[in-house]
């Protein structure tokens, strides 16, 4: 036993220095995390206030290793404090707490996930936004473009346009003895006006909801402009979590126009 000790107390002594030099298992794989190349990028991208560009690093290293705790915390943030995306920070904050729970940034995290959720209610009882009145904006001005392109149409039309009024009848001449009206012989016909055009309808199409279901297949939606993973949650009455975890292989940060979410 005795001389098992020294060996005892230098295995100890092995171990405590290992975690003071940072060579313990959870510090390597945080290291190795940031010394991925997208990664260095994205921090030196955030240091220098380009933060979109430093999101779309962070992603790219999140795509190198998807298991990154520390990519998922610098995209969190950025989303969060940077784009206000707060539907795809909370994405990235739980997948951060999801691989490293005693991680120094495991109790702000989840602060953090408290703030954006009442970020998305303070939202929903907010006025419409901008975009949307503009696009109504759009829609009715081109309404009102189209009629009045078919009313100059009608117009210019060799049936359209006022009618001349028709020509006055001449007096009838009395007679000169009985002083009672004596028919013309020779009576001014009456023109026919041409009938009127009938009425154009618009030829604007009705806007068509952009969500396709079926038996066979489960529902999807077509990514429009302006989307995000929280709207199209909230348009279906979801939540944006639903919507991600029905989604794994769809980045919330990187949709574009035409492309499909499966709706839970």
């Amino acid at each position: 036993m005795k001389c098992l000790r020294p060996v005892f107390f230098c295995a100890v002594f092995i171990l405590v220095a290992a975690g003071l030099c940072g060579c313990l298992p959870g510090n390597d794989d945080r290291q190795d995390e940031e010394r991925d190349p997208h990664f260095q990028r994205g921090r030196d991208l955030r240091d220098s206030q380009q933060f979109q560009a430093a999101a779309d690093e962070f992603e790219k290293a999140l795509e190198t290793n998807p298991r990154s705790a520390a990519a998922h915390w610098e995209l969190g943030w950025l989303l969060d404090d940077k784009i206000n995306d707060y539907a795809a920070a909370i994405y990235h904050y739980q997948r951060h707490l999801l691989l490293a729970p005693e991680s120094p940034h495991a109790s702000l995290a989840r602060d953090r996930i408290r703030g954006c959720k009442l970020e998305l209610a303070e939202s929903e009882v907010s006025p419409p936004n901008s975009q949307n009145l503009q696009r109504e904006v759009y829609d009715l001005t081109q309404e009102n473009r189209l009629l009045k392109q078919q009313l100059d149409e009608a117009r210019s039309h060799p049936g359209a346009g006022v009618s001349p009024p028709p020509a006055p009848v001449p007096a009838q001449p009395l007679h000169p003895v009985a002083n009672n009206p004596v028919p013309n012989p020779n009576p001014t016909p009456i023109p026919i006006l041409p009938a009127a055009p009938a009425p154009v309808r618009s030829a604007i199409p009705p806007r068509v909801a952009p969500a396709v279901a079926d038996a066979a297949h489960p529902r999807t939606y077509v990514i429009q402009a302006n989307d995000n993973i929280y709207s199209v949650a909230t348009r279906y009455g979801l939540k944006a979590s639903a919507v991600l975890a029905a989604n794994p292989n769809i980045s919330p940060t990187h949709l574009h126009v035409g492309q499909s979410l499966n709706l839970p």
